[in-house]
């Protein structure tokens, strides 16, 4: 089979397209044949050797794609041969062919098609978690989404509206806005502005009646996680969903005492092993919603394999509006 292997930590650059061994599942894993693989953010972090999940080298990137079950390892219940899934694991999905544990493994109904079904477990799936589980939101509450244009922002925004909140969408590319608005934000904030700290809190207070926002779901760290946490109102909650300026804001505790706010972490990975049945059962909600045309990711472009350092220049260059979609088999 085919795969894009890494050989060394480095750049998209340094992965190759080989033919290599084809595999075999073993107890409680089950084999796919893949034909969609999602490219993500985190895929170039491991291929820089910079997430917290570090494959032992040689390997194929991809946290997640789409494809038909292959075969099953002793023990696998969940799906058989033929069934069409969607596999969400730490690395493996640039290839003809993926190992995933069964538990990673989400059927996919016959009405969505594989490039769509590869984009929509770890966006929707984190954005579930963040909105429903941690921050609890409500109908009626005003959230605010950084990054927004991105895969998880647009989740975050089309599950926030969907459940009747007000959504204001925060870009740090303010030409993306036609992108925001399509996917349910009602108003748009500049993040890219100088001095954010006191800039997004003015936005946000000018949208709100001076009031704040009840829920931030926040993606981008540095001085845009000071202004976002500064524009949260009363018994607010902040989500700490990841850091795409590549910065890691510290916070002083007395701020989150005195307005009496929650900053909330949330690890989609962790969810995914340690809560398996609460994941497949969001996941079943997330697939009836696109089913019904409720949501649904916006697929930019779609790239053969010899073609991902292409994929992976969209993401370098901060032009995502969607997801990326890497074909393995047409």
């Amino acid at each position: 089979m085919r795969a894009l292997m890494l050989h060394k930590i480095g750049q998209p650059e340094n992965l190759s397209l080989e033919e290599v061994a084809s595999l075999k599942p073993g107890p409680g894993e089950v084999l796919v044949d893949m034909h969609a693989a999602a490219v993500n953010f985190p895929d170039l972090l491991t291929i820089e050797g910079k997430y917290q999940f570090r494959p032992e080298l040689p390997f194929a990137p991809g946290k997640e794609g789409a494809g038909i079950v292959a075969a099953v390892g002793d023990g696998v219940t969940r799906v058989k041969p033929g069934d069409r899934v969607m596999i969400q694991v730490e690395y493996g999905s640039f290839a003809e062919q993926a190992l995933a544990p069964e538990h990673e493994c989400y059927l996919v109904p016959d009405s969505i098609p594989f490039d769509e079904a590869a984009s929509i477990g770890i966006a929707f799936q984190t954005s579930y978690m963040a909105l429903f589980d941690r921050a609890n939101i409500q109908p009626g509450e005003t959230v605010l989404v950084t990054a927004a244009s991105g895969s998880v922002g647009i989740a975050a925004m089309q599950l926030a509206k969907q459940h009747g909140c007000k959504v204001v969408a925060g870009l740090t590319t303010p030409s993306k806005e036609d992108v925001a608005r399509k996917n349910g934000a009602d108003h748009v904030i500049d993040l890219s502005v100088d001095d954010p700290k006191n800039s997004i809190r003015d936005q946000v207070y000018a949208l709100t009646d001076g009031e704040g926002v009840d829920v931030v779901i926040e993606m981008v760290g540095g001085e845009v996680f000071h202004g976002a946490i500064r524009s949260i109102k009363f018994r607010g909650r902040l989500i700490v969903v990841g850091f795409t300026s590549g910065v890691i804001a510290e916070m002083k505790t007395n701020y989150v005492l005195l307005k009496n706010i929650a900053v909330i972490g949330v690890d989609r990975g962790q969810y995914r092993d340690k809560e398996i049945d609460w994941m497949h059962r969001a996941q079943d909600e997330i697939f009836q919603l696109c089913v019904e045309g409720k949501i649904g990711m916006p697929v930019q472009a779609h790239f053969p394999m010899e073609e991902i350092v292409d994929a992976f220049d969209l993401i370098r260059g901060r032009k995502i509006q969607g997801k990326v979609v890497l074909e393995i088999r047409k």
